[in-house]
């Protein structure tokens, strides 16, 4: 899956919301504290980015890519293909979205076929698919 490809860039470092120890490369979001903590795009939230590091308590320090490349765990509950649009789901990992309205933040670099996988994204920012 993904190797030397991930370039992220635009990164930006605030408090973690909890421990995120387990979240790294995972979507997340700006909470209203203004912290890092995971985000789950199908349920409203609004991905900033991915997170790149692995911060183990409240108030460590997050990084997240918000621009180029970064590595992405994705869900194994679609199959993913290079191109295909990806938001994030209820355990934050990167997931295809197909229908109108669907929100989604970066775009696939690489194909995926079981939960867990990481892969390569291209960040694009908060988008809607429009029929």
């Amino acid at each position: 899956m993904a190797g030397d490809q991930s370039k992220p860039s635009g990164l930006i470092t605030r408090p973690a919301a909890r421990d995120l120890s387990d979240y790294q490369y995972h979507a997340v979001k700006i909470d209203t504290d203004g912290d890092i903590d995971y985000a789950d795009t199908s349920n409203s939230d609004i991905a900033i980015g991915i997170l790149q590091n692995a911060p183990d308590a409240e108030g460590a320090e997050a990084e997240v890519a918000t621009e180029g490349t970064s590595k992405y765990v994705v869900t194994g509950s679609d199959t993913i293909a290079a191109g295909d649009k990806l938001g994030s789901d209820s355990s934050y990992h990167g997931k295809k979205v197909t229908a109108d309205k669907a929100v989604y933040f970066c775009l696939a670099m690489e194909a995926a076929t079981a939960d867990g996988d990481i892969i390569e994204a291209k960040l694009v920012g908060h988008s809607l698919i429009s029929a």
